[in-house]
């Protein structure tokens, strides 16, 4: 007797949380947000399949599914957008290092070795590398987050994987010779941007990395055409909270800070 072939629109259930189309273009997972559908056979300027989503139900993601099959494939000035940004000078490290050197005492931080030569202090530390998240990192930021007190859902590698599709280029990790010493999480609802579990491992704290990433996103943020961002800041981070007025957050509302991005929207600075 020959057997069935299933239909390419049907979904099938590959694991909990987990169903594929019969033709395997589109894959509908859950998340902690809601149903997300990947399609396979469109992709945005970075290479990654277009995300759609988040949808209520199993059956919102379906229909999601039967409504792309007929629509345009979608087309989006994200590269040409990111393209015009006027590019934020780099310091000349030569420069600042010959000035450096030229300004210690002689001797200062200095150390003997075993041939009784001079060789410079501490080692430094490993470049710093800002990066998009990648699969395989998730035991790196939670270990980081929990060295920082910091927590919550979606921080399983499937929610990191769907906020990394549904926003390219914003959910950031930094790491310093393949240890993760940083991460922020960047996303945008079509109205305003946030940002989440922006963190430094403890001693690598004052080294810039936060500032860093945080400015990161927000040129992608830019780029993308958000207008604004906000922060969730408890009110116990004292810290937390001198870090983000330094970086030009005003407090909206309790344990909420913003900043406007878009020039032509100070009118609605004050707006959350």
């Amino acid at each position: 007797m020959a057997k069935t072939q299933a239909s390419p629109a049907a979904l099938k259930r590959e694991s909990a949380g987990r169903y594929v189309t019969g033709d395997g273009r589109f894959t509908v997972d859950q998340a902690s947000g809601g149903w997300m559908v990947t399609d396979a056979e469109h992709a945005n300027e970075l290479g990654l399949p277009l995300v759609r989503g988040p949808f209520a139900t199993l059956s919102d993601a379906r229909a999601a599914v039967d409504a792309a099959r007929t629509e345009p494939a979608p087309t989006s000035g994200l590269a040409a957008r990111i393209a015009s940004l006027p590019a934020k000078p780099r310091p000349d490290r030569r420069t600042a290092k010959t000035t450096g050197a030229a300004s210690r005492p002689k001797g200062a931080g200095a150390r003997a070795t075993s041939g009784g030569r001079e060789s410079s202090g501490p080692p430094e530390a490993p470049p710093l590398e800002i990066r998009e998240w990648r699969r395989g990192d998730g035991d790196g930021l939670r270990g980081l987050w929990a060295s920082v007190g910091m927590g919550s859902l979606g921080d399983d590698d499937a929610s990191l994987a769907v906020m990394a599709r549904r926003n390219p280029g914003l959910v950031l990790v930094a790491l310093e010779g393949g240890r993760v010493v940083g991460s922020a999480l960047g996303g945008w609802d079509g109205r305003r941007g946030w940002i989440y579990h922006v963190a430094t491992a403890p001693d690598r704290r004052r080294a810039g990395i936060a500032r860093r990433l945080v400015e990161r996103v927000e040129v992608g943020l830019r780029a993308l055409g958000c207008p604004k961002v906000n922060v969730i800041v408890l009110d116990t981070a004292i810290e937390a909270a001198a870090f983000w007025t330094a970086a030009g957050y005003s407090r909206l509302a309790a344990s909420q800070y913003g900043r406007v991005l878009a020039a032509d929207d100070d009118a609605g600075a004050g707006r959350r």
